[in-house]
């Protein structure tokens, strides 16, 4: 007899478990199906913490380079990068402990293994188990795009899979892609020693990121020693003794590794040889602003859907879905005001509109911008490199904004918090914020806009 539960959720990252202890709360009954071993999907396992516990490695290593300039005497510093992948490996466990024990306390049931979902909302577990639901969500999410010029040999044309994991740093690494997930890991490979060579075939890093701010960070990765080539395009990819050989732009160059990072997309393995094929629109599950599917009673969310790819957006996703099921007030899904950010020394962070994207949209804007060269916190971090550009409506509400410098994942939430409650930004001095601090230079830029005339 299959078991029957009120809601069948299929993965187990950011979207399925927090909507999974959601519904729980509500009195549902719950089950969720996980392919993998681990709970918490691409983010937790493969992705955003375990990159950004290796750039925190990275970066204490810098830190630790450059103690002399605190006053501090540091002499043979060294670094051992099995230690590194340790701590990397305890970190994510402690997490996975915890999803875990959330789950259980609020009495969800966990199903390991492969999910195939059929139209009467029954999921198959890897051939062998059967559950019924009487809602199924979708939180699939998504999986590295791999071009199929590309040699299947892992071991030396990596994904960020096999980059987080590697128990050994290369010589040399290309790295095709100058997105989020290149950018952050060509630096820490950098920092313990690999030669990086970073190859993005659009005209700047960081593609959809405001153009001059694209500019302005350009030298400084390269100044890390990083080399960076934008605008051009990697021809070709062969293996010659167990190494790499590119042709990009026509010159032919050799790598010990090559790490591949053009892109995700949605992963619909779920309805492979199925009977439901659910509507698709541009590769991702066509939803309505419920979350609805083309079948009743089955919604999909997070990355396998329209949408920013990022772990946050799964988790909003998931919040609205419950509020649209059990809410007083119907709230519609909005992403104009996701932040962004790339967790690099330093760190970028954008919300909103680009000043490209205001002008392509003929949105009358002003703009306004504060150095952390003149934020007294950045200066005595030694963090005084970067800036703060602020566009405000005529009106000064906020339309977007673009951080590049110390804590620039933190303060980009000030400019969230001002665009989503539609506030005037002319009133942000009545908010007081402590001195000395970093949040100082994003009050700075806002009245900096405020006086600004109209672009």
């Amino acid at each position: 007899m299959k078991q029957s539960f009120d809601l069948i959720i299929i993965g187990g990252g950011p979207g399925g478990y927090h909507l999974a202890a959601k519904a729980s709360e509500k009195g549902l009954k719950v089950a969720l199906v996980e392919q993998n071993s681990d709970l918490g999907g691409t983010c937790l396992n493969r992705g955003c913490i375990p990159t950004k516990a290796l750039l925190a490695s990275a970066n204490a290593y810098k830190k630790a380079k450059s103690l002399t300039e605190y006053g501090i005497n540091s002499e043979n510093i060294s670094f051992n990068w099995e230690k590194i992948q340790n701590r990397k490996d305890q970190i994510i466990k402690k997490l996975n402990d915890g999803i875990f024990k959330l789950l259980s306390d609020r009495k969800v049931s966990i199903f390991n293994g492969f999910a195939k979902l059929y139209k009467d909302k029954t999921v198959k577990i890897s051939d062998n188990e059967e559950i019924t639901g009487n809602k199924i969500c979708i939180c699939s999410g998504s999986v590295p795009v791999i071009p199929g010029f590309i040699p299947k040999n892992k071991e030396i044309f990596w994904s960020s899979d096999e980059a987080l994991s590697t128990k050994e740093l290369p010589k040399t690494l290309l790295i095709v892609g100058g997105g989020v997930i290149g950018l952050e890991l060509g630096q820490v490979f950098n920092e313990f020693g690999t030669k990086v060579s970073i190859v993005e075939m659009a005209p700047q890093i960081l593609p959809g990121l405001d153009t001059a701010t694209a500019k302005r960070l350009l030298p400084t990765f390269k100044k890390f020693g990083i080399d960076i080539q934008t605008g051009k395009k990697v021809e070709s990819l062969v293996e010659k003794d167990n190494h790499v050989f590119a042709v990009i732009s026509g010159v032919e160059k050799e790598f010990d590794k090559a790490l591949i990072c053009v892109g995700r997309r949605a992963n619909l393995s779920f309805m492979s040889d199925t009977d439901c094929q659910l509507e698709t629109e541009n590769g991702f599950i066509k939803i309505n602003n419920l979350y609805e599917t083309s079948e009743k009673d089955i919604f999909a969310i997070g990355d396998c859907v329209k949408g920013p790819m990022l772990a946050h957006k799964a988790t909003y996703d998931a919040n609205i879905l419950i509020n649209s099921w059990f809410g007083k007030v119907q709230r519609n899904p909005d992403y104009s005001m996701v932040p962004a950010c790339v967790y690099t020394y330093p760190e970028i962070s954008w919300i909103g509109l680009s000043e490209e994207k205001l002008k392509e949209q003929n949105i009358a804007y002003k703009v306004g911008r504060s150095m952390f060269s003149a934020n007294g916190k950045a200066v005595t971090l030694g963090e005084s490199e970067g800036q703060i550009k602020i566009m405000l409506s005529p009106v000064n509400e906020l339309l977007g904004a673009v951080i590049w410098g110390p804590e620039a994942s933190v303060l980009i939430h000030e400019a969230a918090v001002l665009a989503n409650l539609k506030a005037d930004c002319s009133d942000i001095n009545f908010i007081i914020h402590a001195h000395p601090t970093l949040s100082e230079s994003f009050v700075e830029a806002v009245e900096n806009a405020v006086q600004n005339n109209i672009q």
